[in-house]
């Protein structure tokens, strides 16, 4: 392999790297906003001090 080869073949992985990196962390920080938004519309279905966090029934437990 002559070393034009080599460069290019190192500056294709290198790249490669970075912009699969910087993908993984754009999908990551999507992730991530997604949480904080439902966590947030969860705390303001459920204020502080109204009642406790809904499990899904209709009637109250006996």
């Amino acid at each position: 392999m002559s070393g034009t080869q080599v460069f290019i073949v190192e500056s294709v992985l290198v790249f490669g790297l970075i912009l699969a990196w910087a993908v993984w962390e754009l999908f990551s920080t999507q992730r991530s906003l997604k949480r904080d938004r439902e966590a947030s519309a969860e705390r303001a279905r459920h204020a502080e001090g109204q009642h406790g966090a809904d499990d899904g029934r209709s009637q109250p437990p006996q």
